[in-house]
């Protein structure tokens, strides 16, 4: 799709099947390509002054620093995409990409890093991912 939208130069299209481009090249360890990528869906959304992409752009950034280990620049960049999100009121619109994309993914941050303290802020976040989940009644993944 991400390719299709460019050829088609439906920039939108793109920029949100680039998300998910992303997400998946950093869970793959391709940083330098989710970084190039990331770079370029935040150029866009900063130009359109999208609001849902620059807090998207936050998160998927702060994931790329929790995959390099840089662990005060992802909790930096999911403050602010805590913060932007929250602007546009994601908890009730956006919920279960708000959930997965920014408490789970947090979360991580955090039971990864594993020092004292870093557990029960995790649990923290993950418990508020699951009472989205659970208000939402979604199938078990």
């Amino acid at each position: 799709m991400y390719e299709v939208s460019e050829k088609a130069g439906a920039k939108y299209d793109q920029m949100w099947a680039s998300e998910y481009v992303i997400w998946s090249s950093i869970e793959l360890g391709e940083v330098d390509k989710a970084k190039n990528l990331l770079d370029n869906l935040q150029k866009f959304a900063l130009g359109a002054e999208d609001k849902i992409y620059i807090a998207a752009a936050y998160a998927l950034r702060a994931m790329q620093f929790r995959a390099q280990r840089t662990w005060e620049e992802s909790f930096e960049h999911f403050e602010k995409s805590l913060q932007e999100f929250e602007a546009i009121n994601a908890r009730r619109w956006n919920v279960y990409f708000f959930a997965k994309m920014v408490l789970c993914e947090y979360a991580r941050v955090y039971l990864e890093r594993d020092q004292e303290g870093d557990r029960e802020k995790a649990h923290n976040l993950l418990n508020q991912a699951l009472e989205i989940f659970q208000k939402m009644g979604p199938k078990k993944k």
